[in-house]
């Protein structure tokens, strides 16, 4: 694991084998100005039992507070599966119940109001007759029916089994991602980066997350192997990664959950009615 300081400095926590159970080497470096220069490592220590627990859970909690003042505000998470139809529901429901109170009105009339016509006072139309050699309107000739009676001999019913197809069902293959992934075009939203999900982009938002609907095509961004090499073209997030793991929650939406090993790119989707992450490192 690799954690981050707010100085810049980072710390890489390595288990040892072959050593006493619980020892981690400690190695904190930095990197030069110049991207192009290697790192410089600062120290290598080793500890085990209560020290490295504590070593690390601080390590932990610094790597939170860095990130929380990096990337301050961007800490919801945004949704990547299909929307849910209750608002629709409840919208339709709530119309109805108004529609069934408007038709129980009582409608009360004028007393004052004036009085109209009676049937006495309506005068009695004229008959007309046609003329003679008027063209008589269509009628069209009635046709026997076509309905069958119950009178006379049935035919026998042809019976039909229907029997089991022994063909095994064609199972719905689960989406892979590409053997060859390089990003060349994403859109910017850390603001607000639900519309921009929505509209079928794939979204950066909250620093180091790029999103986009399981249903869009972009399924595969939360399966994607470990030890993948991704190339991100341009952007923000412009550079070459590794994936080092996966985080998977049961939900959608909500607080951006914490990512173990503080990763410098997160690819989310969602899987079901959860939430999928490929987590990467900067190479």
């Amino acid at each position: 694991m690799i954690y981050k300081l707010m100085d810049g400095t980072r710390v890489r926590v390595v288990p040892l084998r072959g050593e006493a159970e619980g020892t981690y080497e400690f190695e904190t470096y930095r990197f030069t100005p110049a991207p192009e220069a290697l790192r410089v490592t600062d120290s290598v220590e080793y500890l085990s039992g209560a020290d490295a627990e504590e070593r690390i859970a601080a390590l932990r909690i610094a790597d939170a507070i860095r990130f929380g003042r990096v990337f301050g505000g961007g800490t919801q998470l945004a949704h990547t599966g299909r929307p849910s139809r209750l608002p629709f529901r409840a919208a339709v429901v709530a119309a109805s119940v108004a529609t069934v109170a408007a038709m129980g009105v009582v409608v009360h009339f004028d007393p004052q109001a004036p009085n109209g016509p009676s049937l006495s006072d309506v005068v009695t139309a004229p008959v007309v007759t046609p003329t003679p050699g008027t063209p008589q309107p269509y009628r069209p000739t009635p046709r026997p029916s076509t309905h069958t009676t119950r009178e006379g001999k049935r035919e026998a019913l042809t019976r039909h089994i229907v029997t089991q197809s022994t063909k095994p069902a064609t199972r719905r293959p689960i989406a892979k991602a590409p053997a060859d992934i390089r990003i060349s075009f994403y859109r910017n939203c850390t603001g607000n980066p639900q519309p921009c999900i929505d509209a079928g982009s794939l979204t950066f938002y909250a620093g180091r997350i790029l999103a986009g609907h399981n249903y869009m095509g972009y399924q595969w961004l939360s399966r994607v192997p470990v030890g993948r090499t991704v190339r991100v073209i341009s952007g923000p997030m412009a550079g070459t990664y590794r994936v080092y793991g996966h985080l998977a929650i049961g939900r959608q939406g909500g607080s951006i959950p914490a990512f173990a090993g503080s990763p410098d790119l997160v690819l989310q989707s969602c899987e079901g009615r959860g939430t999928g992450f490929s987590l990467l490192h900067r190479v």
